[in-house]
């Protein structure tokens, strides 16, 4: 076969076999997220992130969803400590020292789903996901509690939550 002829084959087989495999990526990614409660912002997170565009299983998918979960954490703790050095209620300080506190025992949890999920160990990457989901609910509702109606973290906490939710959807379907 000449070069031209080699090239054209190469061409063909590339422009057949490229879409094929975005679809499948795709499918994958839309297969793991119909199990979620929140599939717009599984299917928009998983998408955003070029991790999973290569996956081919949803242990892949979980561990990019873990990975944005412990992102938005550990924002979410910068945030509050940012708040807090700002902070002149000791109504609202309080509130936030513990706030401060659950996302570090989230970031915590959330590590350590990341390494039982690189074992294998599903349950216990949904116990750890589940606790630090919990570390950042306590802290919505001690916002709550202490008398402020908007919380100061605005909609992170919720993003926070449903973000674990999805995790835990996308694990629950490697058992």
């Amino acid at each position: 076969m000449n070069t031209i002829s080699c090239t054209k084959v190469f061409l063909v087989l590339l422009v057949t076999l490229l879409p094929n495999q975005i679809l499948a990526d795709q499918s994958l990614i839309s297969s793991a997220c119909d199990h979620t409660l929140y599939k717009k912002l599984c299917k928009k997170t998983l998408e955003s992130d070029s991790e999973s565009s290569s996956a081919t299983s949803f242990e892949v998918l979980s561990k990019v969803a873990l990975k944005h979960a412990t992102s938005t954490a550990t924002h979410i703790h910068s945030k509050v400590t940012e708040l807090l050095k700002g902070s002149s209620s000791n109504e609202v300080k309080a509130a936030l020292k513990d706030c401060n506190e659950n996302y570090q025992d989230a970031i915590q949890r959330l590590t350590a789903s990341s390494n039982a999920l690189a074992s294998k160990k599903y349950n216990d990457v949904n116990t750890w996901v589940s606790a630090a989901m919990s570390a950042g609910d306590s802290c919505d509702q001690g916002l709550k509690d202490g008398g402020d109606d908007k919380s100061p973290l605005g909609h992170r906490g919720i993003a926070f939550t449903r973000l674990c939710s999805i995790v835990l959807a996308i694990t629950n379907q490697l058992k």
